[in-house]
């Protein structure tokens, strides 16, 4: 199989050794090291109140929700979304529509790929919106985020609408082996998404090559700066037999248009 890393990698050991001789450094001299306590999130509290009739007719129940979806744009990330109603995706809940920086229906038109009965696994999947917007047609989806607000947030929705064929679980791609992934779903899945995550993530190469163990394949969003693009593009094709352009710019995203979408295959169509 081919991939997008150098051959010869020795830097997990050298980090191992590195480690211990800074231990016995420390050990050596007395020194302690010292865990500094983060201060919590300035969060908005309960936007919308639990206490009084909603103006838009929503239930106390969809507004429980969107109170957990505001919390989750509490982050000082460029995706949080913070001047959205629905965070960084569109919701679709109880008949209404909560609109987010992102859509995620928009952002599946013609991807030439038929999700009827597929598995899905969902590498950053922020607060789950596109597993949602295809929870009715896919046989089983997992979505993996490191941030727990937002998979908080995704059960809570998954919760409410009694979605039972989806799961999210808080996993960090850049910290943890990335070989868990396949204990989260099936060995294989028919297809991963991997959208507009690479940029944040030093070890990016290594999440592609991990798909690709995972699924023959991927549906990838690039981001970051133009080099940046560049190289994950690079990347896909050393990767993936068959690397095809679905959408040239993120045409859903008023915020950020430069981002290519790319439907990867393991084996040439």
């Amino acid at each position: 199989m081919r991939n997008c890393l150098p051959s010869n990698q020795a830097t997990g050991s050298a980090t191992m050794k590195l480690s211990s001789l800074v231990n016995k450094a420390l050990l050596y001299f007395g020194a302690r090291l010292v865990r500094v306590k983060k201060e919590p999130d300035a969060s908005p509290g309960n936007v919308h109140p639990l206490d009084a009739d909603s103006p838009d007719g929503t239930s106390i129940e969809v507004r429980k929700l969107l109170n957990l979806v505001a919390y989750t744009a509490t982050n000082n990330v460029s995706y949080s979304a913070q001047d959205f109603q629905g965070a960084y995706h569109t919701l679709r809940i109880a008949g209404h529509e909560f609109k987010g920086q992102r859509d995620p229906e928009q952002r599946l038109q013609d991807v030439p790929f038929n999700f009827d009965g597929a598995s899905v696994l969902d590498l950053g999947c922020n607060q789950g919106g596109m597993l949602f917007s295809i929870a009715g047609r896919i046989k089983l989806g997992v979505g993996i985020d490191y941030d727990y607000k937002m998979i908080n947030a995704a059960n809570r929705i998954r919760s409410y609408g009694a979605v039972t064929n989806l799961d999210f679980y808080v996993f960090d791609l850049e910290k943890e082996n990335l070989e868990l992934l396949r204990n989260f779903t099936h060995a294989k899945v028919d297809i991963v998404f991997l959208l507009s995550v690479c940029m944040w993530l030093k070890n990016w190469k290594s999440v592609i090559n991990t798909a690709r163990s995972i699924s023959n394949v991927l549906l990838f969003e690039s981001n970051g700066s133009v080099e940046q693009q560049q190289e994950q593009e690079a990347c896909l094709r050393a990767t993936y037999a068959d690397v095809a352009i679905v959408r040239e710019a993120s045409t859903d995203d008023p915020l950020q248009r430069k981002r290519r979408l790319f439907l990867c295959h393991a084996h040439a169509s």
